[in-house]
């Protein structure tokens, strides 16, 4: 800093102590840096929450409304009050020095420069002993300490809490750890320091007891977001004390004063703040007078929603279920004077299907600009106003600066309308660093969780630690299914009600009540009191035909049981008269063979002379990105609610189809899957028949061979004795019991129609029922087997529960006020384990052709060259772009043990955090075109997408 050579005299705080130095142009102090953060701190408190979430805050912290924003803002302009330290001050060596030869900081020695002694670790260990000089209680135990419990909390300003003190280092902190620099003029310093925030921000009070997790989770993250909003270049740089500046009383107060008053323009920019729900009913909300379940909910749920609480929504596929969600999440929003909603999704898919969604819902119901933000694995390489075009989001987006701090790493859940993949909402209970931001950014929304019955137990058991922290949290959530057995259903909301522990329980008994299909049942985090479970009438009620195919793999595919002949011969009438049907694979390599198959199949009966044939597409997760992002589109012009519906086509598609897509086809031919999905998939067959016949009741694009009921042939896989036998590959996919049992399920009931919704709810539970009587099963030798999958996937569900519940942290109460809980489990958890539980076990590669003499492009034609190839130089945003248009999803399994993959990763790529996992994957052209090598064998890329050859 300029001026800072001259001799320290003084009594007060030391403006030589650096506290930002990276790409500034001069050092800025420490104290600066403590009061910025300070100031944007209480600008936060201001624009995150209302009167009376501030109340509660205050309430459950322990001291006066009137005081609490004073105090958060000490509290936050405490966390680096670390930096006084040589561990700290010692990384910029000439600065360090400087300090040194003034002659008032001893001299240099090994332990007090220590560099395995991190700054928020010091933190933790100054105030755990600072803070009770200046009133806060302290307790022989760490746990009883409210000076340990806030010190803990600033000490975990950089994502991970420390371990607490021990009774014998929490008597004397210093004197335990020299490396903090011994007592004098650094342990003199730190107290100069904390008296200059206590004089700045007028904190007086002081909580009487350790505050509830929950709470200090909501302060934990609030003081990261205010220092990562203090550290930006841009905001620092303007405000570096010129040259003399000595951080005398009226300096400090005079920073302190701009600080405050730069503070909620800061705060703006970043797009933090308040999405305001305007009060209207359903019609004006939507423009359409509300369907059964969407009345029932707004004229009975109001009554019901005095404060936060749970709303379970049971519904078939097309019911409304996404307006309804909206409806009541801003309705709960409102009455907890929450600043947002928040939509979790299955998939990026579906987050980006729903991200278009919440943009149109935030026009008719926010009053006021609000940012959205979509949050999943790329969603960061683009702005949503670059995603979607101003004109459809209008005042529904951020602005240029917002997008950008938004978009950039954890933050994206932090902006008052956010979608996001699940998985970004269950690494809030997985002790990974920054898991706090995660909580944060739900604590003040509405969440709405989707598709809750796609998740497994893995997933599942998540769910369960995630919803005890939102109870806990006072975080309104609705739960969204298509379908959900009795059992699921009252697990999610006894542990909603576990996490807010109501004062007293009333209403239903939580382990007995049984939900209503279609219907809905709201639960009161205050009282604890279940609602009587509401049934509605679908207005999209109708009889589905379940049509059971047997099909043989072990015979020639001229053998009429094929599978693949039994899908020709099923064809056979969309080739002759017209029509549109969705065919569902179980694999990839499955799809790509059937639309191979087909595609062979479509060009004998063309040269045979046939005319009008249908169009054929593929529809897979194994696409480059955007050859994955036009066929989408393709599809949804075709086959969605507003599409240009063609005369004839057919669609080979995986199980992605099931939730990303609202497309309709006049008939589903899929593999056998597990009931729930086999209901999910039927949501596709005559899904917009009468949507269209409403707009042009003249035109009828239905083919003549259709029937009045959606029917969905099921493939069942047999063996020569008519027993299942589905293959070993879908092991990976879906469990064998479950599929077994829906076998069974489906011969019950081939000569009669499933009543939708009516049946539905049986037809899940019978499933899962352990009893194996319920399934009808006639047969010794099927009935053995049956039991043997049944147990195989009970043992395998008990795996995986106990895995998650040995990762994932702590309940609220668990917790109390040991925050390291937050960043400790029974069990180590590594990036790999997390990301392969939580269905990302994939990986990405790009295909990169070699055309010799050093060029490599990434196109087949070699006209477009791999960006950073061969170079050093970081990638620009635009190369980045570039990039991930070729991008590829694997499973993981391809690339693991591929040592020559990782190895040919350019250094350019491994210096951005996105693309250094990123894998090349070397093309070489030979006889058959060009080809690559993975874990499966030679692969090939073409119009099917990236397959495994059968040969080279």
């Amino acid at each position: 800093m300029a001026g800072a050579d001259r001799d320290l005299q003084g009594e007060g705080v030391d403006c030589c102590l650096w506290g930002k130095e990276h790409g500034l142009p001069a050092p800025y102090p420490v104290v600066c840096h403590l009061i910025d953060t300070a100031a944007i701190a209480g600008a936060l408190w201001d624009a995150w929450f209302d009167d009376a979430t501030q109340e509660r805050l205050a309430s459950e912290v322990g001291v006066p409304v009137s005081e609490a924003r004073a105090v958060l803002c000490l509290w936050a302009g405490l966390h680096d009050v670390g930096k006084i330290s040589p561990p700290f001050q010692v990384k910029v060596p000439e600065l360090y020095d400087r300090l040194l030869n003034s002659g008032r900081y001893g001299r240099r020695s090994e332990d007090e420069s220590d560099q395995r002694l991190h700054h928020s670790e010091v933190t933790q260990w100054v105030l755990a002993g600072l803070l009770g000089e200046f009133g806060y209680p302290t307790a022989a135990k760490a746990r009883r300490s409210v000076a340990h419990q806030v010190a803990q909390l600033l000490g975990g300003h950089h994502g991970r809490f420390w371990v607490s003190l021990t009774d014998h280092e929490l008597a004397a902190p210093r004197a335990q750890r020299p490396g903090m620099g011994r007592r004098g003029q650094w342990e003199r310093q730190c107290r100069l320091h904390v008296e200059a925030l206590l004089r700045l921000t007028g904190a007086r009070a002081v909580p009487e007891a350790p505050m509830p997790a929950a709470v200090a989770v909501v302060l934990a993250g609030l003081v990261i977001v205010a220092d990562w909003l203090a550290s930006q270049e841009r905001f620092i740089e303007p405000r570096i004390p010129a040259e003399g500046w000595t951080a005398s009383g009226h300096e400090l107060e005079a920073h302190w004063s701009s600080a405050v008053e730069a503070a909620p323009g800061v705060v703006e920019q970043a797009g933090l703040g308040r999405a305001r729900f305007e009060e209207r009913d359903f019609v004006e909300m939507f423009g359409f007078t509300p369907n059964s379940l969407q009345r029932s909910l707004a004229e009975d749920l109001p009554d019901l929603v005095h404060g936060p609480g749970l709303l379970l929504v049971t519904a078939p596929p097309g019911d409304g279920k996404t307006e309804a969600a909206w409806w009541a999440a801003t309705l709960m929003a409102r009455r907890c004077g929450l600043s947002g909603v928040g939509f979790a999704m299955p998939t990026m898919a579906t987050v980006d299907a729903m991200h278009r969604r919440v943009a149109k819902f935030g026009e008719a119901s926010v009053d006021g600009p609000a940012a959205l933000t979509r949050v999943h694995g790329m969603s960061w390489l683009s702005g949503d106003a670059e995603a979607d075009g101003p004109d459809e989001v209008s005042r529904i987006v951020a602005t240029e600066a917002a997008s950008k701090w938004l978009q950039t790493s954890l933050r994206g859940l932090l902006a008052p309308l956010s979608v996001f993949t699940i998985d970004q909402a269950l690494t809030g209970v997985l002790p990974v660093r920054y898991n706090v931001l995660r909580l944060l950014g739900l604590s003040g929304k509405a969440v709405v969780i989707d598709e809750a019955h796609a998740y497994g137990p893995w997933m599942h058991t998540l769910l369960l630690a995630l919803l005890k922290w939102l109870g806990a949290m006072g975080v309104p959530v609705v739960v969204l299914s298509a379908t959900l057995t009795g059992a699921t259903a009252r697990s999610l909301v006894d542990a909603y009600l576990r996490g807010s522990r109501p004062k007293q329980t009333r209403g239903r008994d939580r382990t007995s009540w049984q939900p209503c299909y279609p219907g809905w049942v709201y639960a009161d985090a205050a009282s604890g009191e279940i609602s009587e479970p509401r049934s509605v009438e679908s207005e999209r009620a109708r009889d589905l035909r379940l049509v059971r195919e047997p099909v043989r793999r072990d015979v020639s595919p001229a053998n009429e049981s094929h599978r693949l002949a039994v899908i020709r011969r099923r064809l056979r009438p969309v080739v002759e008269d017209g029509g549109c049907v969705l065919v569902i694979c179980t694999t990839v390599a499955e799809a790509q063979e059937t639309w191979s198959v087909i595609a062979a199949w479509l060009a004998e009966e063309r040269q045979a002379g046939a005319e009008r044939l249908p169009q054929l597409h593929l529809l897979h997760a194994r696409y480059r990105a955007k050859d994955r992002a036009a066929a989408t589109t393709t599809c949804e012009r075709a086959f969605g609610k507003s599409g240009d519906r063609p005369t004839s086509a057919i669609l080979v598609a995986t199980q992605i189809v099931e939730q990303s897509l609202d497309l309709d086809f006049d008939l589903v031919i899929s593999d056998l899957a597990p009931m729930a999905m086999l209901l999910q998939r039927s949501g596709r067959c005559l899904r917009h028949r009468d949507d269209r016949a409403k707009r042009d009741p003249h035109v009828d694009r239905r083919p003549p061979w259709l029937g009045k009921d959606p029917t969905v042939v099921v493939l069942d896989p047999v063996n020569a004795d008519g027993d299942g036998d589905p293959p070993r590959a879908w092991r990976a996919v879906y469990d064998g019991a479950l599929l077994n049992a829906t076998s069974q399920l489906l011969r019950q009931y081939e000569d009669r129609a499933v009543a939708v919704p009516g049946d539905v709810q049986a037809l899940v539970d019978a499933v899962y029922d352990e009893s194996f009587s319920a399934l009808g099963l006639k047969d010794a030798a099927a009935r053995e087997q049956h039991e043997a999958l049944h147990i195989e996937r009970l043992a395998a569900e008990v795996v995986q529960k106990q895995l998650a519940a040995m990762v994932h942290v702590k309940a609220p109460q668990e917790v109390g006020a040991d925050l390291h809980r937050l960043s400790e489990t029974s069990a180590p958890v590594g990036e790999e384990l997390i990301t392969t539980r939580l269905g990302a076990d994939s990986a990405r590669v790009v295909c990169v052709h070699d055309r010799g003499g050093g060029r490599w492009t990434l196109d087949e034609d070699g006209e477009v060259p791999v960006p950073g190839w061969g170079k050093k130089e970081h990638l620009t945003r635009a190369e980045t772009l570039r990039l991930v248009q070729y991008l590829i999803p694997v499973p993981g399994r391809w690339t693991r043990e591929r040592d020559e993959l990782r190895g040919a990763i350019p250094e350019s790529w491994q210096k951005n955090a996105v693309t250094r996992d990123w894998l090349p994957l070397v093309m070489r052209r030979e006889a058959g075109g060009w080809r690559g090598e993975l874990a499966p064998g030679w692969v090939q890329y073409g119009a099917d997408g990236l397959r495994v050859c059968l040969n080279r």
